[in-house]
């Protein structure tokens, strides 16, 4: 969505569902989750700090950063919403779901559950869970505002809590017709139409090895919008280990080029690309010193 927000020309490659993800290993190190942005020669890891990026990248275009409170209200969306859909989802459709995505998820996530059996018990529970944030997403447009935050375009929070609920919608919409009557409620409706019209740019497919030729010919830039706070914490070129906090815990190495309180970079080489910077957002990300 933010790329019809801002109105891009932009390349995608597909990648499998299921890892394993080869030809995206290559680029991320190892990252587990999807979606990335490759922008030259670097690589930018989980959609909150793509949507920052593409704020830096495109100033002409509208902001989905219009104020500090943006962000943290993105986190609440996301930390809130997502393992409360994940067990309602198995709990509900657990036995249409394929073997291979419920045993990725089980390694995805080892800390809950994927059983049917175990999320049915929990079906009442996680649909109050949801319920309840679906509440306050709905009471944020009670004053006849278009979107969340009140500006006169989309933020990072619009794009953030339309995407699960599409996911809902196009997952379970059935199964979850009484369960969830806030999916319903009027202005929830009409605001989620209104953010789905904005529509997903214009994109091309491309194939793996084009987006390697692109990070080949391209230098990793330098990061100048970065004010490196961390200097004190840890030197340039010192090799650490990034890796989420939560789920799909595998790590990526590297050396440190820069960090503030938003952003985390590392470099990393090899014989097919040579030198890129993989980026990653400092919340929900756990940095290891390997010297």
């Amino acid at each position: 969505m933010a790329m019809g927000l801002k109105k891009l020309n932009w390349c995608s490659v597909i990648v499998n569902r299921i890892p394993p993800r080869p030809h995206l290993d290559i680029l991320t190190g190892g990252y587990r989750r999807i979606p990335v942005l490759q922008v030259g020669a670097d690589i930018y890891c989980d959609t909150h700090l793509i949507l920052r990026t593409l704020d830096r990248l495109r100033p002409d275009s509208p902001t989905l950063f219009s104020n500090s409170l943006t962000q943290p209200l993105c986190w609440w969306w996301d930390k809130a919403m997502f393992t409360p859909f994940l067990k309602l989802r198995v709990g509900l459709v657990g036995d249409k779901l394929s073997k291979e995505w419920l045993e990725d998820r089980q390694k995805f996530a080892p800390q809950i559950s994927f059983t049917k059996e175990d999320n049915e018990k929990e079906i009442p529970l996680n649909a109050q869970r949801i319920n309840t944030h679906l509440a306050w997403l709905t009471h944020m447009l009670d004053d006849g505002r278009e979107f969340l935050l009140g500006d006169s375009s989309p933020s990072a929070l619009d794009i953030t809590a339309y995407h699960l609920i599409w996911v809902i919608k196009n997952n379970m919409e059935n199964e979850t017709k009484d369960l969830l009557p806030g999916m319903t409620h009027p202005r929830l409706v009409k605001w989620f139409e209104r953010i789905a019209a904005f529509g997903h740019g214009t994109s091309q497919e491309i194939t793996s090895e084009e987006a390697f030729d692109i990070a080949k010919q391209a230098e990793p830039i330098e990061p100048m919008y970065i004010e490196n706070k961390s200097k004190n914490v840890w030197h340039l070129g010192q090799r650490l280990q990034v890796i989420p906090d939560d789920m799909g815990k595998v790590p990526v190495e590297g050396t440190f080029i820069a960090a503030d309180d938003y952003e985390i970079i590392l470099r990393r080489s090899n014989g097919k690309l040579g030198n890129v910077n993989v980026h990653f957002p400092r919340a929900g990300f756990d940095v290891i010193p390997l010297e």
